[in-house]
């Protein structure tokens, strides 16, 4: 079974305070990448183009880490998340910062569209990291599948992000802090887990920023607690799944392995 750890790299909270990078601390991400040294970890990162030269120094660590970058939009635009010009110049921005193509694409906040996938399709994207198949970010997502699929009529595959139960509980750190690591180890070691089990997170879910006391509405109580707690989360997280026996892996590792070996079906994994 593959587990993949991902980072969406963009603004801080993005679209919910006024752009800031207050959780692109280079000495923190330096943390961050000496727990992944140490367990031996791959990471893969989602990235907003138009942030890639907000921070440098932190792109620049990242890299010497051989951190995966993958697309995650060109703006983080939430009224136009997987449209021509969000992916296109996301695309071109990539190219030009990395001198390659990205292969996989997140649209922000999971919102993505019949529409957006046959633009990735054109654009030649491997995969598509997008899909919520949970609650979030709209009820409609509960009719995808836990496991990888092809959207129809398309060539490049659909990874859904991990969740757990029939509940569709949602596996990143954000919820870990949401809900309770008690709540999510349990549900881990007890449940039948999707393969690949896709965890997500954010700089602003590893440590405290100080952008959020910007936050208004429900989104200040969503991220009020356990500011500081991140990165003994995500440690949590990987040794519980070591104990598992997993393979941890990038996503466009999985994508193609998925491509070379198997077509996906579009049945979920077994509930609890």
């Amino acid at each position: 079974m593959n587990v993949c750890i991902t980072l969406d790299l963009e603004p801080d909270y993005a679209g919910l305070v006024p752009t800031a990078y207050s959780a692109w601390q280079a000495p923190q991400v330096e943390r961050l990448l000496g727990l992944l040294a140490a367990h031996g970890l791959p990471m893969t990162a989602f990235v907003v183009a138009e942030s890639l030269r907000a921070h440098p120094d932190v792109i620049a660590l990242l890299q010497r880490a051989r951190v995966e970058f993958q697309l995650h939009s060109f703006s983080h635009d939430l009224a136009h998340p997987d449209s021509q010009d969000e992916i296109r110049r996301g695309k071109q921005a990539f190219e030009a910062y990395f001198g390659h193509a990205p292969l996989g694409y997140r649209a922000p906040q999971g919102r993505i569209s019949p529409e957006g996938w046959r633009l990735l399709d054109e654009e030649g994207f491997a995969f598509d990291a997008s899909v919520f198949p949970a609650i979030w970010p709209s009820p409609r997502y509960l009719r995808y599948p836990r496991r990888p699929f092809h959207p129809p009529g398309r060539r490049l595959i659909a990874i859904p992000a991990g969740t757990l139960t029939p509940a569709r509980l949602v596996v990143s750190l954000s919820w870990f802090k949401l809900l309770g690591w008690p709540l999510y180890r349990w549900l881990l070691a007890h449940c039948a887990l999707p393969d690949p089990l896709v965890l997500g997170m954010h700089l602003h879910d590893l440590w405290p920023t100080d952008s959020n006391p910007s936050l208004r509405g429900p989104w200040t109580w969503v991220y009020r607690d356990n500011t500081d707690s991140g990165l003994t989360l995500l440690t949590r997280f990987v040794e519980l799944m070591e104990g598992q026996g997993v393979r941890f892996e990038t996503m466009g590792n999985v994508a193609q392995s998925l491509v070379v070996e198997r077509r996906p079906t579009a049945e979920g994994a077994a509930a609890c």
